[in-house]
């Protein structure tokens, strides 16, 4: 049957449902559906009916069978030959192996794609115009005639950069891949219960590792002007990913397992494969907790202190509500690129996303666009997040990923729960939020997608970490503190096991650095800690500066800062309130934001919010400052710390700190009023500045720098005779920044 006739702009559908008797009126030259009534199972299947055909019908007529997912992925598989006059028994067989072909997309057939139909029929097609009556009885689906069993194979085996001799090129720091057909082929791809792909790898240092592999459909994406389009494009597999950082022989041997079905034992198959040849430098890029400072991020033995916005999503309809910003038109990774390259061309390294039930989530409630229910994941979005970290990757920016989201736990602050997959309302197993973190069934779920993420991800350098979940004290596990903390504890230990590359864990607190609970930021699973620095106007109640509560959050020598911890502390979401602030005060946070996280010990800047307000009014302008000024320093050493300076201005209170190492500090001057409103900036021309006390004696380099946009006056030097060393900054309004250091530091 020619393909088009189905996608033919006017299918007429029959309103007769597949009645068990239904007289059909043929709609030809258009294509006629006719429909089985209700929902058509999932698993191998054959579709049947009885029909009757009129001597009046076309001598082209002819049928076939179809199915559809709940989103409209149709396959179908035709009769040989026409109908001829008379009575005709049909039986369609949309088993593995059936000649079962995709319409309008370029998938697969496979018992994947079989279980999630719950629509099916036949249609008739004829390129003559009739409106002859064919009777149709019957129709239905029902289960297909059992195939005999074959012994398990691995079919189609692909190997990234094979040699003439049999062996395997790879480059140090860059992916290699693999991919198969497992024969027989899971219903649920996602269930490593009943099929599993590992690969295990003994590198040249004498370690093995176990790398899972994952299911992929490959798709295919288009722009459709509003939105990004996503079609399947070729057949769906499994695949392993591996970035070998070590140059030498790599063995390998690839592992699969099936589930029983009905056999005594599970069956495995082993494969050794070709070894591994990795050339090039000894590679490891990938950004963690850095040994000897574990205040700050490393990779590679170099600094990394991410500058960047939090980037949830493409659009946040909170932004419009307070900030009066446009909604960004969701065209999915298209956004994302457009964001990415305007970020990286103004200094920023890093952003957050969130898999979100609107952005990225892996799974969600089935009758959304994209999803299919709890255990099994939305490829379309899988698709999206790779390219977003390649995309990522290309520009220089790393990924704080965040997992879960907190209103996919809770019924009450921002609630999701009644649109979550696991909710028993909606087919799910779980009765309240609070069962996320305690029920079995909802931590065999997770546990199934954390080891997706990993085998799909986990060698991609882009990910700075694994966010287990934002704001988690508004979910409901805040109901259960020890329950919490011990979810975050297994949750984290199974995210190190499984990730051979090791990216850090985290999760993260709302409100500001007073919500952290001690008993989590204390578990050895979590290696860094976010937390949000939202605040009141700090002419009330409780409210603060936002210079100040960073340094708060860190500790500036009070008790509950976070620095007790000795771990990375990270902002990940700030600017004013939860309910934004006025302008003013939105703009001069956003221009002090970083400055009064560097010299106050975080081990990032902080990430603003409304990321449509500064990528609509192009606010670039302070991470390109704070780039600039960071460039090859480092902020890492044993005896490093924030100081408190005294500054004084006739002009106006002055608020200031640096960040000191032996040989090095980092200053930040700021004019208190305007850090406070964004307005009533004084121009400070004779303010002075007290560094700390018993500074030694000997040449000291001193470098100002334009903290608006990240210039340097030219350095001068100064011979000190030891003690406190007075500083005279040069005229300044709203801020400005200094690098003091010895000559031979310099």
């Amino acid at each position: 049957m020619p393909r088009c006739l189905v996608s033919v702009v006017l299918i007429a559908l029959l309103t007769t449902l597949g009645a068990p008797a239904a007289d059909v009126v043929l709609r030809a030259p258009l294509t006629t559906v006719v429909p089985i009534t209700g929902t058509v199972s999932e698993g191998d299947k054959d579709i049947v009916a009885s029909v009757t055909i009129p001597p009046d019908a076309p001598s082209d007529l002819g049928v076939a069978a179809w199915v559809t997912d709940r989103h409209g992925r149709w396959y179908q598989t035709a009769r040989p030959g026409t109908l001829t006059p008379g009575a005709h028994e049909l039986r369609f067989s949309l088993a593995e192996g059936d000649a079962v072909q995709p319409q309008n997309h370029a998938g697969h057939w496979n018992p994947a794609e079989s279980a999630k139909t719950v629509r099916g029929g036949i249609l008739f097609w004829s390129a003559s115009g009739s409106r002859a009556g064919i009777k149709v009885e019957g129709l239905r689906a029902i289960r297909a005639i059992p195939k005999e069993s074959t012994a398990p194979r691995l079919c189609d085996l692909r190997l990234d950069t094979p040699r003439a001799d049999g062996g395997i090129d790879a480059a140090t720091g860059s992916r290699w891949s693999l991919s198969a057909r497992p024969q027989p082929f899971p219903k649920n791809p996602y269930d490593r219960g009943e099929f599993s792909l590992d690969l295990v790898v003994s590198t040249p240092d004498g370690h093995e590792q176990r790398i899972p592999g994952f299911f992929i459909q490959p798709m295919r994406g288009s722009d459709r002007g509003d939105r990004e389009e996503l079609l399947p494009d070729g057949a769906a597999a499994f695949s392993v990913r591996y970035r070998p950082r070590t140059p030498g022989i790599h063995r390998l041997r690839l592992e699969g397992r099936w589930a029983k079905r009905g056999a005594s034992t599970e069956r495995t198959l082993a494969i050794t494969l070709p070894p591994l040849t990795a050339s090039g430098a000894a590679w490891d890029d990938y950004a963690r907790v850095d040994a000897k400072d574990p205040r700050f991020f490393s990779a590679d033995g170099s600094l990394v202190w991410p500058i960047g916005p939090n980037l949830r999503s493409v659009w946040d309809l909170r932004s419009k509500q307070y900030l009066d910003t446009r909604v960004t038109p969701d065209r999915g990774t298209l956004a994302y690129h457009a964001y990415l390259a305007r970020l990286a061309a103004n200094g920023v390294n890093a952003i957050e996303v969130w898999m979100c039930s609107w952005n990225l989530a892996l799974e969600w409630r089935g009758d959304w666009p994209g999803y299919f229910g709890q255990g099994r994941f939305s490829e379309e979005n899988a698709w999206r997040l790779d390219r977003i970290l390649d995309d990522a990757w290309a520009h220089g920016i790393r990924v704080n990923l965040v997992v879960n989201n907190h209103g996919q736990g809770s019924d009450r602050t921002d609630k999701e729960w009644n649109n979550n997959p696991y909710n028993q309302e909606l087919g799910g197993k779980l009765t309240a939020p609070l069962q996320l973190f305690t029920d079995p069934r909802a931590l065999e779920g997770q546990e199934r997608l954390r080891t997706y993420m990993v085998a799909r991800y986990a060698d991609h350098p882009a990910i700075l970490g694994w966010k287990l979940w934002s704001e988690i004290n508004l979910t409901a596990g805040s109901q259960d503190q020890e329950a919490l903390r011990s979810w975050h504890e297994k949750a984290a230990a199974r995210w190190h096991e499984l990730d051979v590359y090791d990216h850090g864990c985290t999760t993260h607190w709302a409100g500001d650095f007073r919500a952290v609970s001690q008993p989590i930021a204390v578990l050895p699973g979590i290696d860094y800690l976010c937390i949000d620095a939202y605040h009141g106007p700090a002419a009330e109640g409780g409210g603060m500066i936002l210079a100040d509560l960073l340094a708060r959050s860190t500790g500036e020598g009070r008790a509950n800062g976070l620095s007790r911890y000795n771990k990375p502390v990270l902002v990940t979401e700030y600017g004013g309130n939860w309910s934004a602030c006025p302008p003013p005060q939105l703009i001069a946070e956003n221009s002090c934001g970083g400055w009064a996280a560097l010299v106050t010990g975080h081990a990032g800047a902080p990430m603003l919010w409304w990321f449509e307000w500064l990528d609509q009014g192009d606010r670039f302008g302070p991470y390109q400052a704070i780039a600039r000024f960071i460039a090859g320093e480092d902020l890492r050493h044993p005896q490093a710390r924030a100081v408190a300076l005294t500054a004084t201005s006739p002009a106006g209170d002055l608020w200031s700190r640096a960040w000191m190492r032996p040989g090095r500090m980092l200053g930040y001057v700021m004019d208190r009023q305007w850090g406070t409103s964004g307005m009533n900036a004084a121009v400070h021309e004779r303010a002075a500045l007290a560094t700390i006390a018993q500074i030694a004696a000997g040449r000291i380099v001193i470098e100002w720098w334009n903290a608006d946009d990240g210039t340097a006056l030219p350095p001068v030097s100064v011979d000190h005779p030891g003690g406190t060393l007075t500083l005279q900054p040069p005229p300044f309004t709203r801020h400005i920044a200094f690098k003091m250091y010895r000559t031979q530091d310099g």
